[in-house]
């Protein structure tokens, strides 16, 4: 009985910090708006996790008022000439509560050189906020978790 327990008790804590490896490889940029930087990969190879191949990197800057800005940037922090995405992204927010997942989607449009929206209020936190782009036939995930 004890090993059962312990079997059931791994299990359940490999699978609660399953989504805390983030989709894509890890970063240690600092943002250039003052943002939170994660990793574009193909929206594909989500479930990847860490091993997912870094495309570019994205910037997540939010203001009080809700709106979000999401700046592209390639692996080495230069801005992305947007040219080539779609002018419309989408995005949700994502949050866990007892094992269910809440969803709020929400549009972003490309405005000079950023995707801006403006994003629901978080029912609690944290919170993940995922954006899927379109890069010619390319689609593209940033995915920014644990924020508050």
């Amino acid at each position: 009985m004890k090993y059962l327990s312990f079997v059931l008790a791994a299990a359940f804590a490999a699978t609660a910090s399953a989504h805390d490896e983030g989709h894509g490889p890890r970063l240690s940029d600092a943002g250039k708006m003052g943002g939170v930087i994660a990793a574009v990969i193909e929206a594909k190879n989500a479930g990847l996790g860490p091993k997912a191949r870094l495309i570019y990197k994205a910037e997540l800057v939010r203001l009080e008022d809700g709106t979000v800005r999401i700046y592209l940037y390639d692996k080495d922090m230069r801005p992305l000439k947007l040219d080539k995405f779609a002018k419309t992204a989408k995005a949700l927010i994502e949050t866990h509560k007892n094992k269910k997942i809440s969803t709020l989607p929400f549009s972003l449009k490309l405005e000079g050189n950023a995707f801006i929206g403006k994003a629901p209020k978080p029912p609690k936190k944290p919170f993940n906020i995922d954006a899927v782009f379109q890069e010619e036939k390319l689609k593209l995930l940033a995915a920014f978790d644990n924020l508050d």
